[in-house]
């Protein structure tokens, strides 16, 4: 049976929400898709994304789920968390994208693998890369990074 798009992956977050995509011809295929890595999308809203949310009262969720053939149309990375669950992209309207960085980063305790300030501007990021670590992740925890448009580099907040 398919899952249903108003099924609460955590208090605040929907099935819907974190399988929406802007590519509309491919929005019922990427829904499809998410299913089998349904696990992965809970345990990111309930460990990440539901504590960023309870700290600051909203988060706006940019992507999340992106299937292979969304993340091809999006220019995403080939190996990208995205495609199983595991990464959302996000901001918190009212709040800095740095100030919520660092609250995640320095502050909030949470286990995460990758954190990113991203942006297609260098130097301008426009959303926060969050992505599951341990057991999802094997490798690289805790690495805080920015993306200027180009390369990645170390975060040194």
């Amino acid at each position: 049976m398919p899952v249903s798009p108003d099924h609460k992956l955590s208090a605040n977050f929907t099935f819907a929400e974190m399988t929406r995509t802007g590519q509309t011809a491919l929005q019922d295929k990427n829904r499809q898709e998410a299913e089998a890595v349904l696990p992965a999308l809970e345990a990111l809203c309930k460990t990440l994304l539901q504590p960023v949310r309870d700290h600051f009262g909203v988060v706006k969720v940019h992507s999340c789920f992106r299937g292979p053939a969304v993340n091809a149309a999006v220019g995403g990375s080939k190996t990208s968390q995205h495609m199983v669950g595991q990464a959302v992209d996000f901001s918190v309207p009212g709040k800095t994208l740095e100030e919520v960085f660092a609250w995640i980063v320095k502050e909030s305790g949470l286990k995460w693998g990758q954190a990113i300030l991203e942006g297609k501007e260098p130097g301008k990021p426009t959303w926060i890369h969050l992505s599951l670590g341990a057991p999802f992740r094997t490798t690289n925890n805790q690495q805080a990074l920015t993306f200027d448009g180009k390369s990645y580099a170390p975060w040194k907040g």
